[in-house]
């Protein structure tokens, strides 16, 4: 076995639980990366302008601006972030990867409605069985990507090309973004802080307005922390360096298999069952005093946890696509805006454009089915 990290893998994995299940008890909401960026794609100006959305500006500017500092502050000195292990064990993914995966996991994760955390970390631990055949799905399509490609030119580069990693310009780009993101997260806070004036409206009318502006403010600051946990998380497991997940997905020579994806996962599912047992009607043990919304929201707030139990032909197809291209570059979108964050050019300049072309599409391609 090549680079297996349990003990590592593990610990990351429970801090992406962690962030889930804070998430889910703090604002009623699952961990789903792909859903909080394509909604801030698709539908910006909702997203901002709703308060019960505005979280999600702010989770993923706290993801972005830790990934960042983490970057900075740990990972700087640590070489195993900016080069592939044992040289010639494990291919260096080329242009075309970058793009064919990105694009691949942008319609994936728009026709299946989720990916290794909405379906993997959230789905399996409430036992949801369309999160089960999602995973089964892109699993099965990963693995077999990755393993059929692994000793194939097409989606491979030089052992000995360093293209791909952080370089002074797509730093300095890569900070200039989270900047930006940060700021427009800090003024949503701030806004959010104001308290809401007595209008011509009618005093109901206000004072629903003034409950939204509190609720919209807590779930902000707890959408900073569970953002913060989740790029924490994502860093200690592994999970941002491809040759890790390429190492677990590809299976063509199982003296090079890296197990410790299994790890990650089973540490965040641990944890963020753990958070299912509170909320009523998601737990396998019958408890009178069961949340049936979170705690710190008030009684006229609820989880908005997916009920949808059809497995259709949409979620097996989105699913087997997404798991295509997470096999093809080895990145998914949390991962993948911890090295954008971190000034990974390749994945800066051709996964994510590529990615959001997906996105769009698929979201369009709903309509077909």
């Amino acid at each position: 076995m090549l680079n297996f990290t349990p003990l590592e893998s593990t610990a990351g994995g429970a801090l992406i639980g962690l962030s889930a299940t804070t998430l889910l008890l703090g604002n009623g909401d699952i961990l789903g990366c792909s859903g909080i960026v394509s909604s801030l794609v698709l539908k910006p100006m909702e997203a901002i302008s709703n308060p019960q959305n505005k979280w999600k500006l702010v989770f993923l500017s706290s993801f972005l601006v830790t990934s960042n500092l983490y970057h900075i502050f740990i990972l700087e000195g640590d070489a195993s972030v900016h080069k592939v292990p044992e040289e010639g064990s494990i291919r260096v993914i080329n242009d075309l990867a970058y793009v064919v995966g990105g694009f691949l996991v942008g319609i994936g994760t728009r026709l299946g409605n989720g990916c290794t955390s909405g379906h993997g970390i959230c789905g399996l631990a409430r036992f949801s069985k369309r999160s089960f055949a999602a995973v089964m799905t892109f699993m099965a399509t990963g693995i077999g990507m990755a393993s059929f490609v692994a000793d194939k030119d097409v989606f491979s580069s030089a052992s000995n090309d360093l293209t791909w990693v952080p370089n002074e310009i797509s730093k300095q780009v890569s900070s200039s973004v989270v900047a930006l993101f940060a700021t427009s997260a800090a003024s949503v806070l701030a806004k959010s802080c104001v308290k809401t004036r007595p209008s011509s409206d009618t005093k109901k009318s206000t004072e629903n307005d003034e409950r939204q502006r509190k609720i919209g403010l807590k779930k902000s600051i707890i959408g900073a922390v569970a953002g913060s946990l989740f790029s924490a998380g994502l860093a200690l497991s592994g999970m941002i360096k491809q040759y890790k997940v390429l190492g677990f997905l590809n299976l063509s020579d199982i003296s090079k298999w890296d197990p410790s994806l299994m790890f990650v996962m089973g540490g965040g599912l641990i944890i963020s069952f753990g958070g299912y047992q509170f909320v009523k009607g998601h737990g396998i043990f019958r408890k009178e005093k069961a949340l049936t919304c979170p705690p710190l929201l008030g009684d006229q707030c609820k989880f908005n946890v997916p009920t949808n139990t059809k497995i259709d032909k949409q979620l097996i197809l989105g699913s087997a696509m997404f798991g295509m291209g997470w096999g093809i570059a080895g990145l998914c979108p949390g991962p993948a805006l911890f090295s954008f964050a971190t000034g990974f050019p390749k994945v800066m300049m051709l996964w994510w454009p590529s990615n959001l072309v997906g996105t769009v599409i698929g979201e369009q391609a709903k309509k077909l089915f």
